[in-house]
């Protein structure tokens, strides 16, 4: 993996360590491996990325779309 692309692999980390406080570190990466229906220890740093974005990406639309929901209930 070239600089960039693990840079934004790292950059989607920590966003997914914001959104997830909680979470350990290892067990943040094993949840990215699961959603590429991968095993950890098989798992591309392109998979990670690709998952991570993902789910950043469907959460952001979830969160999106709760909003809209909230408000549209309140007429």
């Amino acid at each position: 993996m070239t600089p960039l692309p693990r840079a934004e692999l790292f950059n989607a980390l920590a966003e997914l360590c914001r959104r997830y406080p909680d979470w350990r570190f290892g067990q943040l990466i094993a949840n990215v491996a699961g959603w590429a229906d991968q095993e950890i220890w098989d798992i591309e740093d392109e998979q990670l990325l690709a998952a991570a974005q993902a789910h950043l990406r469907e959460s952001a639309g979830r969160e999106t779309g709760a909003g809209v929901e909230s408000l549209a209930g309140r007429s």
